[in-house]
């Protein structure tokens, strides 16, 4: 007995050399990724987009694989939803035909959008003997729309076959069962086009321009009544090899109908499919003396294709010479040959799992003649391609994915699970520019450089003076010429600076039972406690000098006096810092003078340390009060002496949160080192709840440790502003520096591993090993999410110059950085629009951003240019929760913080893909 035609065998087995088997069954622990005939019914069914799709089996079918390929609706999307009779241990045991029976009439009750409902057979229930075909005619003549069985269940063969058989159900229960309002002379069926991304939407512009109209598409965004009157279109044309043929072949003696095979993937093929197009509808028209159509044709190709090649250009110029290894698992892979070549990719190996022998003898002629074909599929057998290939870049399907990144190799997916689109010239240009964000990602040589244990003693050494010669390099800076530009206009709007006090009383409440004191009018403190306490979610300890009028007039030295004695005496701090504002600068107060006098007329309070700082509001923002307070700390306490072995102070910059710190003492903690953190605000601004409430800072760096601090082996300072702190403890210690501008990006935590392991003479802990390669596998997880994404940020100076080399790293275009001040290091940043500013200013220059970092000040931004992603980041943040626990430093927090902005932008994409057909 012969067996029927959708098994196709004439093209599933062959003797010639060299030439793959593509029908071979798959053997037992073979190991290959071939799918079964449920999957390929499902491919071409599933994407019809007004019926529901009932798996009738157990739960696996239909609970591991609903809405889980790339097909795209403009219009209903109840085939996204998965249903499933889910049968349990008993219906197994009993019989599940009669909860299918029931199944089909609540669903078609619950779901009345419904046109058609396709009931699919599964192992299991193949397997039992339920009899589907017989429930859904008894079905049918219960409710209102079609029920079709398809009768399919995995074991019955692979995806070829489960796509052919899909084919059989269409013809026998959809096609012919309706006629269309009109029709055209140009009518044509598009048949194993699963509209994938959207590539059906990049090919209709083009058939419109001609005057083509897709009758029906088997089944890309396709409506069922559609798919009944696809009997009356003038020409089949076959996108997708051979998965559909027979059906093609039936509708040819059935109607008359004849049929093409064509590609729109790549300029030649797509060029070749619309001629081939083109010249059968002449021909079905009105004789091969017509050539209306190809007219047209060649019209339409002469403009498309050199503003194609126009946008190709740049593309082209950046990926000639790459080399490939291509595989595939439905796309043509011999017309994805073709692609790569005019882009001037090489391609090393080529092989695919349900193309044909054709499909095979096409992409083996237009490769390079060693070029190899790869016949063994399975995870080893890709590997051994990969390694012994070594491409440039891999493109292939969803499930080989994850083993090329895992190989640190540029991966670009051309399955169903992509996010773009490439079938014809618009679609091209798209595969193009993928294909260059993908394999010249900056990621790249970063991913496959060495690692800290794996390099050498001279590249050690050369990574640890690095970190040591920061502070010379920043003042070896040309500040004369910065080209960062400084405000022009006279009125700042919407201010995103903080004032130096802030930053100062940021700095004193990382020391324990501290107290911090303003020198100025009480409003400066109010605003300030009201701002960091917004931020923080803490109550905050500052207390003021409260000038008046008269003071103002006649001098703040008794009330600077007056209120160093009251707090001593009311809270009994162990540390008082002292900050100015900018009404006492101006007055001009002695406050170095006041200090003395205060020490001379009250000797009880001689155990007290007061740390002065000059913060004026005119000069600098937070950052620079910050660091002029932490300067004041270890230039006042700390005291020399013999060197404690394994002794360091860490020096934490302004834009660090409490997380943070905590995370760069427990970095210090696992290479065997003692950390002095100044100041330290890990413990007293992360949000604890402590046994007594205290109206002093709880929590920081004691002041007896801070003496420590000119002990100390080493200085480790996080954020170019604090270099001159360290540099105090340098020259009067002689203790050596290390400066990191960021530990944000897995180059930056790789210098600070080199450094500490040299501090200590310990290798790198496990953990950190451990981390770091997760790390790596977030990035090239999550690095197709960056490519080009348009970024403005607006920050204090550190604290941008850490995110603008960090997202540029990962590929975003920086749009515009605008700082908080000009300072030195900004000069190197990798944006071409650099200057000091404000949030008006944001405005102004974010316009078409993807991705917005600022403050929670930034909000009024994002809205009013409709960006929807704002990174709120820096101080304040108060309209989210949290923002003191935020960790974004180190291996891990650096993970963190790539998984976060992927997840915002990817979740922006779909909303952008969902507006744009709805």
């Amino acid at each position: 007995m012969a067996k029927p035609d959708w098994y196709d065998t004439t093209d599933c087995d062959t003797h010639d050399a060299g030439a793959p088997k593509f029908c071979k069954k798959s053997e037992p622990g073979e190991g290959t990724e071939r799918s079964c005939a449920y999957d390929g019914a499902r491919v071409v069914l599933m994407p019809i987009t007004d019926v529901i799709h009932l798996v009738h089996g157990p739960i696996a079918c239909a609970g591991n694989s609903w809405d889980n390929r790339g097909a795209r609706s403009s219009d209903c999307q109840l085939y996204r939803r998965g249903f499933t009779t889910e049968m349990l241990q008993n219906d197994v045991i009993f019989g599940g035909e009669k909860k299918l029976y029931r199944a089909i009439q609540e669903l078609v009750g619950r779901y009345p959008e419904a046109k058609a409902i396709f009931v699919y057979a599964t192992c299991v229930t193949a397997m039992t003997g339920d009899d589907i075909e017989t429930v859904c005619r008894a079905a049918a003549q219960k409710v209102s729309i079609p029920v079709i069985p398809v009768n399919t269940p995995g074991f019955i063969g692979d995806k070829n076959i489960g796509n052919r058989l899909a084919g059989e159900v269409l013809f026998k229960h959809v096609i012919g069962t309706a006629e269309p309002a009109c029709t055209t002379d140009y009518d044509i069926n598009l048949i194993g086009e699963y509209n994938i991304a959207g590539d059906l939407w990049g090919m209709l512009p083009l058939f419109d321009k001609l005057g083509i109209r897709v009758l029906s598409c088997f089944s890309g965004d396709a409506r069922f009544e559609e798919l009944r009157y696809a009997h009356r279109a003038k020409l089949n044309v076959i996108i997708c090899s051979k998965s559909l043929t027979n059906l093609a072949k039936k509708m040819q003696k059935t109607y008359g109908m004849p049929y093409l095979e064509e590609s729109f993937y790549g300029m030649t093929d797509t060029a070749k499919a619309l001629r081939d197009i083109a010249r059968e509808l002449d021909n079905t028209v009105g004789g091969l003396e017509k050539r209306v159509m190809q007219d047209r044709v060649e019209k339409l190709l002469e403009e498309e294709e050199t503003r194609c090649r126009e946008r190709l250009a740049p593309y082209k110029a950046r990926l000639a010479g790459k080399r490939a290894v291509l595989f595939t698992g439905g796309v043509k892979t011999w017309s994805m040959v073709n692609a790569l070549a005019e882009l001037g990719v090489e391609i090393l190996a080529a092989g695919t799992q349900n193309s044909t022998l054709e499909d095979f003898y096409r992409m083996k002629a237009l490769m390079h003649q060693d070029a190899r074909i790869i016949e063994d599929t399975s995870t080893a057998g890709l590997l051994l391609v990969m390694y012994d290939k070594m491409p440039d870049l891999i493109v292939a399907g969803g499930k080989t994915k994850f083993l090329a990144l895992k190989t640190r190799t540029p991966f670009l997916d051309i399955n169903h699970g992509r996010s773009h689109p490439y079938a014809g010239y618009e679609g091209m240009v798209t595969f193009a520019k993928q294909l260059d964000l993908t394999v010249n990602n900056p990621i790249w040589p970063v991913l496959n450089g060495k690692a800290p244990w794996e390099k050498g003693e001279d590249a050690l050494e050369g990574d640890v003076s690095r970190a040591a010669g920061l502070a010379a390099r920043l003042d070896g800076e040309d500040t004369k010429n910065s080209r960062v530009k400084v405000p022009a206009k006279n009125a700042t709007v919407n201010p995103q600076k903080n004032s130096p006090a802030l930053g100062a009383t940021l700095a004193y409440l990382g020391i324990d039972q501290m107290l911090g004191l303003l020198h100025g009018a009480q409003g400066c403190s109010t605003f300030i406690r009201l701002q960091l306490s917004r931020h923080f979610k803490e109550s905050i300890a500052l207390n003021s000098t409260s000038m008046s009028e008269d003071t103002a007039i006649f001098g703040g030295w008794e009330n600077l006096k007056k209120g160093l004695g009251r707090v001593m005496e009311k809270f009994r701090p162990r540390v008082v810092g002292v900050m100015t504002s900018g009404l006492t600068e101006t007055m001009g107060d002695d406050v170095r003078s006041a200090i003395v006098q205060f020490r001379q007329e009250h000797p009880e309070h001689d155990g007290v340390p007061v740390i002065w700082a000059s913060t004026p509001d005119y000069c600098g923002s937070m950052q620079e009060g910050y660091a002029a307070a932490v300067t004041a700390i270890v230039s006042a306490i700390p005291e020399g002496g013999e060197t404690i072995a394994n002794q360091v102070t860490i020096i934490p910059g302004c834009q660090l949160t409490p997380a943070e710190v905590e995370e760069i003492k427990e970095s210090c903690e696992s290479f065997g080192l003692d950390p002095l953190v100044i100041p330290d605000i890990s413990n007293a601004l992360d949000g604890h709840i402590d046994e007594t409430v205290s109206a002093l800072s709880v929590g920081g760096i004691p002041v007896e440790r801070i003496r420590l601090a000119g002990r100390s082996a080493a200085t480790l300072y996080f954020g170019d502003s604090l270099a001159d702190a360290a540099g105090e403890l340098q020259n009067k210690f002689a203790i050596p520096a290390y400066g990191f501008t960021s530990i944000t990006g897995l180059a930056e935590c790789d210098l600070l591993m080199t450094v500490l392991a040299a501090i200590s003479g310990r290798p790198v802990p496990e953990r950190f090993r451990r981390w770091r390669s997760r790390l790596m596998d977030a990035m090239v997880d999550c690095h197709y999410q960056f490519g080009l994404k348009k970024v403005a940020l607006a920050l204090e100076a550190d604290h941008l110059k850490g995110m603008t080399t960090f997202l540029a790293g990962l590929g975003c275009h920086i749009q515009a950085a605008i700082a908080a001040t000009r300072t030195r290091g900004l000069d190197q940043l990798p944006v071409d629009n650099l200057f000091v500013g404000d949030l008006e200013d944001l405005e102004d220059v974010a316009q078409g951003a993807d991705l917005l970092v600022a403050n929670s000040n930034g909000r009024q931004a994002a809205a009013r240019l409709g960006i929807k992603s704002h990174l709120r980041t820096g101080l304040p943040v108060f309209d989210r929760l949290g923002a003191h626990q935020k960790m974004w430093v180190g291996y891990q927090g650096t993970m963190n913080l790539v998984f976060e902005l992927a997840t915002m932008f990817q979740a922006n994409a779909k909303e952008a893909q969902k507006l744009a057909h709805n």
